[in-house]
C-alpha cells in the first residue's frame, strides 16, 4: 500500500507527455499557437488525396461517353463523397465562375476537403446535355444547390453554381 503513492508520484510526469502540445513546434525553432478548430481542419484536409488532373482525351469522347464519365463523377462526388475520385475528372485549367472561389482543382479541393465527407447530401436529380452536366442536390450546409459543369475532351473545365437553374427539359 505504501508503494501506491510513490508509484502515482512517479507516473504523474508521464501524463504531461500524453497531453497535446498547445504550441506545436514548427521545426523552425519557434513554436506557433493554433486554435483547436484550425488543427482539426488541417487534419481533415490531409485526408483528401490530390489526384493528378484530368488529361484531355484525343480523340475527344462522344457525348454519350462524356455523359458516362459525368455519371461516374456525380456518383463519386455526391453519393460516395470521394473527392479524390471525383477530382480525377477535373482539368488543370478548371475555371470556377463562383466569385468567392479561385480557379484550379487545388483551390476547389482546399475549399471542399475540410467538410465534404461529413456533409449530408440528398441527390435530387442530374442531367447531361451537349457539353454540360448538372447536379441538383440538397445539402445540410447551404440548402438546395445546382452545379453546372462544362466538359471538354472528357474533362471538367468550367463550373458554375451561382443562381444556376436546372434545365426545364431535363
Amino acid at each position: 500500500m505504501r508503494t501506491l503513492p510513490l508509484f502515482a508520484l512517479l507516473l504523474a510526469p508521464l501524463t504531461a507527455l500524453a497531453a497535446p502540445n498547445p504550441r506545436p513546434n514548427t521545426g523552425t525553432g519557434t513554436a506557433i499557437s493554433a486554435p483547436p478548430s484550425k488543427v482539426i481542419i488541417n487534419a481533415r484536409q490531409g485526408a483528401v488525396v490530390t489526384p493528378p488532373p484530368c488529361v484531355a482525351m484525343d480523340p475527344a469522347p462522344t457525348e454519350a461517353e462524356t455523359e458516362a464519365r459525368f455519371d461516374i463523377f456525380a456518383e463519386a462526388f455526391l453519393v460516395r463523397k470521394n473527392l479524390t475520385e471525383a477530382f480525377e475528372y477535373i482539368s488543370s485549367t478548371y475555371i470556377n465562375h463562383n466569385p468567392m472561389a479561385d480557379d484550379g482543382p487545388n483551390a476547389a479541393l482546399d475549399a471542399l476537403g475540410p467538410f465534404w465527407s461529413g456533409l449530408q447530401i440528398t441527390v435530387l436529380r442530374t442531367a447531361f446535355e451537349g457539353e454540360f452536366g448538372w447536379l441538383n442536390y440538397q445539402s445540410s450546409m447551404v440548402g438546395e444547390v445546382v452545379d453546372r459543369f462544362r466538359w471538354e475532351a472528357g474533362c471538367i473545365v468550367e463550373h458554375w453554381d451561382q443562381g444556376e437553374q436546372f434545365p426545364d427539359d431535363a
